[in-house]
């Protein structure tokens, strides 16, 4: 005998509607959210609303000692003028001679309408009286072939300094033309720039030996991050990888998005710790035998995705994401509070114990009911039983995310929205050359301009 339904009660059906309208209007705001992000009328990678608690702007906390000190006086003072003293007192009104107090001092900068330095070579130019072949002068600071229409040249810090505003300070190079004419007066084609930069990167230049020297540093680093962003040469499909160790930066630009590139810069030999995503390509064979420490903040990201997309479902899917971000937080503060000196050694890696307890337990265990979860449960998993998640646990040096190698591609990603990138191959490789020489400059504290003049000369 069949077992007839329980009918449902007025309250029931309320309640059913409720949940299904909160529901609606959930799905609503997530194909508004998309169809504005098709649009491109918001930034791609804008959060969609403001933080609760932002972060106050200023100073933080053990970022040094404030104080209300006035900044320091210019080194050097080309005009002084002696401001008269005054007569009239402007809160009473009285006239006639006042009381000497003490002489205060302020400055004006200013740009002087001429500071360029032209220097002129007459070059003679000689017959021979014999097979009536014409000679030229030479001298140590022109070029055997600047005559003519080439004739005019950027010298040493001019150029210089024309590179570290296009990659240090981000400014495109049609800008710096106009720049240049505000500030110095000097007139100098976008062309001129474009060749200037192509001389000082070429094969068996200095700066060439410079950047390949950077290699051999990224391969006997103990750890070097790695990471991709899109990029086009001669408008075909290609990427920037940048390397950072501690103290180098390396750009490299692929037609591809394979291991190859990746070895090609750190060898087959590669010993230290490599830093990275969980994409495919570091899953190949091929590094099998490369340590590597996936990114943290990687797995946040991951795990925000498959809790939107879990999200307004019936079930608990929410909690084991909301549960595995905890324990990724907690493991990145602990890095992060142990290097700052806030806990010893020993203390560190008790309380990673504890931790990797934790996350052991979320990644092995019974196969679980949502689709999502259990995929990005059963990649972590596997990262795990490799010792690719928590090597940081081992060795505090080692940074549990890839924050450095995104930070490295941020001027990148700024200079291909401006760009067109590059339009052919020889043009990308001057740029990933002069981009490594600045970066590494200022990354170890030096001066970009005077690091350039140096691989020029």
């Amino acid at each position: 005998m069949s077992r007839m339904a329980t009918p449902l009660t007025e309250q029931d059906l309320y309640e059913i509607i409720r949940k299904q309208a909160e529901q609606i209007e959930q799905l609503q705001k997530r194909i508004e959210q998309l169809e504005r992000q098709q649009r491109k009328y918001a930034a791609p990678h804008s959060r969609g609303s403001r933080k609760a608690h932002p972060k106050t702007a200023g100073r933080r906390a053990g970022e040094g000692v404030f104080t209300y000190k006035r900044p320091p006086a210019p080194e050097q003072e080309d005009v002084v003028i002696d401001v008269p003293a005054p007569n009239t007192c402007t809160a009473c009104g009285y006239v006639g001679e006042l009381i000497f107090k003490r002489h205060d001092r302020a400055w004006i900068s200013d740009l002087p309408a001429q500071t360029v330095q032209i220097t002129a070579y007459h070059v003679p130019v000689m017959v021979c009286p014999q097979c009536g072949q014409t000679v030229r002068g030479a001298h140590p600071d022109l070029q055997p072939d600047q005559r003519g229409a080439t004739g005019h040249r950027c010298g040493p810090r001019l150029a210089a300094t024309i590179q570290a505003l296009h990659h240090e300070v981000g400014l495109p190079q049609r800008r710096i033309p106009r720049v240049l004419g505000l500030t110095t007066g000097i007139r100098v084609s976008q062309g001129a720039i474009t060749q200037a930069a192509q001389r000082l990167a070429r094969d068996g230049r200095p700066l060439a030996t410079h950047v390949e020297s950077l290699e051999r540093e990224l391969r006997a680093a103990p750890y070097v991050h790695h990471d991709d962003t899109g990029w086009r040469v001669n408008a075909t499909q290609a990427w920037v990888s940048t390397f950072r160790s501690a103290e180098t930066v390396l750009f490299r630009a692929n037609l591809q998005h394979t291991n190859v590139e990746l070895r090609a810069v750190l060898g087959n030999a590669f010993g230290g710790v490599l830093v990275c995503d969980r994409f495919k390509v570091y899953d190949s064979h091929t590094l099998a035998g490369v340590q590597q420490q996936k990114c943290l903040a990687h797995v946040l990201r991951n795990v925000q995705t498959v809790s939107e997309q879990a999200q307004g479902k019936r079930g608990r899917g929410r909690e084991y994401g909301q549960r595995l971000a905890e324990v990724c937080r907690a493991l990145m503060a602990l890095h992060a509070q142990h290097r700052r000196g806030g806990c010893s050694l020993d203390e560190y890696r008790q309380q990673g114990e504890a931790l990797t307890l934790r996350l052991d337990a979320l990644l092995d265990r019974r196969p679980l009911k949502t689709p999502g979860n259990e995929r990005l449960r059963l990649g972590l998993l596997k990262q795990y039983r490799q010792g690719r998640l928590l090597r940081f646990l081992v060795d505090p040096d080692i940074p549990p995310t890839n924050n450095a190698a995104e930070r490295s591609l941020r001027s990148v990603v700024i200079a291909r929205k401006v760009s067109q990138c590059s339009k052919n191959a020889l043009g990308a490789q001057t740029y990933m050359r002069i981009k490594s020489t600045v970066e590494t400059a200022r990354l170890r504290g030096q001066d970009p301009v005077d690091v350039l003049i140096n691989l020029r000369r």
